[in-house]
């Protein structure tokens, strides 16, 4: 719009998204001029009017469940961005889908979809608002997996051993976190001892066998093919009375774990890490500290809760095992500020402040492989700046006191201390 006599020239931008009087919340915000029947009205409540008719019902009305949802999508910071995407965005048609009746409000119903981000984030919207029960969603992954892990296998046999492996073994022994729940890298883990034993079995089939007369050499075809892969599949199959003919190769000795980074760099790095605000984010200074300094992983850090962190008289410390860690200045200032509010649209209004690494979808806490990739950035090599902590405790600490601090099993830290050539027998009788 050109200058006048009064006014500026006004570019496209501000003259399609002025500052207008709303005619219905009588506020002045960015809006449209004539929207409203050709009177002023804002973004928000443009952004209300076609949520409301979004969610409405066949019966005019919207449902109970969908009020806190409502509610949040109306209170969004930038409604424009909301009224711009609204029908590109899969999760709001699905959304749509829902409240108009098409889909039913329940989990098996979301299953049926595919699992791209677009659905897990309207899942974690609608249980965050109390929409939907919580469930945990790894564990209905990896269950969801396994129970269809041996539909493309023919023999009536190998399908039935797959499955029974697959559902009693793998999913029936899993471990959960210490929050009751499947972590992403053990679900992650047991759904590649599915993969592996689903390729046996198409191995055996390929080769003309089965699991009676299967001879040795189509065994160690199989196992040289890749030397990576993993063996409980084979050893559950011996156990059972299986694969008679075959005999399992000699153990690999366990070779000692990398620790190629150089301790004094590692030191360096978290020394500046800790005093260089530019050096990133509070989160991932502090993430990066917790890795290097107490050799934490990923998958731990990404669960740690508030309810960790406890302070007394004015020292912080930090739940990471049985015994609550003193944790050194500043890091003890980057831990407190956690969490930093992160996620994205509707689920920063219903994000939990339970987790200190919040992740994007409502509720839930980061993911370790997101948190790996950010470090990786940081030049933090996870598992080799994890060892090399591990060894300088091991070193310069006993066992017995930073297993109980950093969350490690005792047998654990001792074989460390032996790796790092530090003998600790003396150290009760010189402590008395």
């Amino acid at each position: 719009m050109r200058a006048t006599d009064t006014t500026p020239d006004v570019c496209p931008t501000c003259y399609q998204a002025p500052v207008i009087d709303c005619s219905i919340c009588g506020q002045q915000a960015l809006g449209r001029r004539a929207t409203n029947h050709g009177s002023p009205r804002c973004f928000a409540c443009q952004a209300a009017g076609l949520i409301d008719t979004a969610l409405t019902g066949p019966d005019g009305s919207i449902r109970p469940e969908l009020i806190p949802v409502r509610d949040a999508l109306t209170e969004l910071e930038r409604p424009r961005s909301l009224l711009n995407n609204w029908h590109s965005l899969a999760s709001m048609r699905l959304l749509t889908d829902i409240a108009q009746g098409r889909i039913e409000l329940r989990h098996e119903a979301l299953d049926a979809q595919p699992q791209v981000f677009s659905v897990n984030y309207l899942r974690a919207m609608l249980v965050a608002a109390g929409a939907l029960p919580p469930r945990d969603e790894n564990a209905a992954r990896l269950y969801r997996y396994a129970a269809t892990a041996a539909d493309e296998v023919t023999d009536p046999e190998l399908r039935s051993v797959l499955t029974r492996y697959a559902r009693w073994h793998v999913c029936g022994r899993v471990k959960t976190d210490r929050h009751q729940r499947i972590a992403p890298n053990v679900a992650a883990r047991c759904r590649a001892d599915i993969d592996t034993a689903h390729a046996f079995v198409d191995h055996l089939t390929a080769s003309g066998h089965d699991l009676d007369d299967c001879p040795q050499a189509c065994l160690d075809a199989w196992i040289t093919t890749d030397r990576s892969r993993r063996l409980g599949f084979i050893r559950w199959l011996k156990r059972g009375g299986y694969l008679a003919l075959t005999r399992l190769p000699e153990p690999v000795p366990r070779k000692d774990p990398d620790h190629e980074v150089d301790p004094d760099d590692q030191i360096a790095l978290a020394r500046r890490l800790l005093h260089e605000p530019d050096s990133g984010s509070i989160e991932d200074r502090a993430a990066a500290c917790l890795i290097l300094l107490y050799a934490q992983p990923a998958a731990k850090l990404a669960t740690l809760t508030i309810n960790d962190i406890e302070i007394r008289g004015g020292d912080t410390y930090l739940a990471l095992g049985p015994e609550p860690l003193l944790l050194i200045p500043p890091l003890d200032a980057l831990v407190t500020a956690l969490p930093v509010a992160k996620p994205f649209g509707p689920a920063s209004t219903l994000a939990s402040p339970r987790w200190l690494f919040t992740g994007k979808i409502a509720g839930s806490h980061l993911h370790p492989a997101s948190l790996m990739r950010r470090m990786h950035r940081l030049g933090i090599t996870t598992r080799a700046s994890r060892n090399t902590a591990m060894l300088y405790l091991a070193s310069t600490t006993p066992p017995a006191v930073f297993a109980s601090l950093i969350g490690v099993s005792i047998g654990a830290a001792t074989r460390w201390a032996t790796l790092a050539g530090a003998s600790w027998n003396t150290y009760a009788a010189a402590r008395r």
